[in-house]
């Protein structure tokens, strides 16, 4: 498991949105724009469970996650997540999830509430590789 450095954990915790791909059963990709909050170990993201992506990681969990931005035109930043996804319904990541997302989103809360138990509900990329380019703090 690769750890993010303290600029990354630093950047991503300053981003809103960020990229997932998943592999389709054709093998295609599958990129979807998603709303995530982040530790210095781990991504976690508030997943509807009947969507094509939950389909896609209960067949392949490898996926890839981008958070990038633009400071100038000719200033780029951004982070790559190359990972393992697992899907959480309960259990203390579930828990620990829904408190990081409810942190950094806190309209989340009402407007989109993590229930435990029901359905898989809860996305957590555990990165095995990850690379950064620009300038992470601004």
């Amino acid at each position: 498991m690769a750890k993010f450095s303290q600029k990354e954990s630093e950047y991503l915790q300053g981003q809103q949105l960020g990229r997932i791909a998943t592999t389709s059963r054709d093998h295609s990709p599958h990129v979807t724009p998603v709303a995530f909050a982040s530790d210095e170990e781990r991504l976690y993201i508030n997943i509807l469970p009947n969507s094509k992506k939950v389909k896609n990681i209960k067949r392949d969990p490898r996926i890839q996650f981008v958070v990038d931005d633009i400071l100038s035109f000719e200033d780029f930043r951004g982070v790559l997540i190359s990972g393992k996804a697992e899907l959480f319904s309960s259990g203390k990541f579930h828990v620990k999830a829904r408190n990081l997302i409810y942190e950094k989103y806190p309209k989340f809360e009402e407007q989109y509430p993590i229930e435990e138990g029901v359905l898989p509900n809860i996305l957590i990329i555990t990165p095995t590789k990850i690379l950064n380019w620009g300038p992470l703090s601004k």
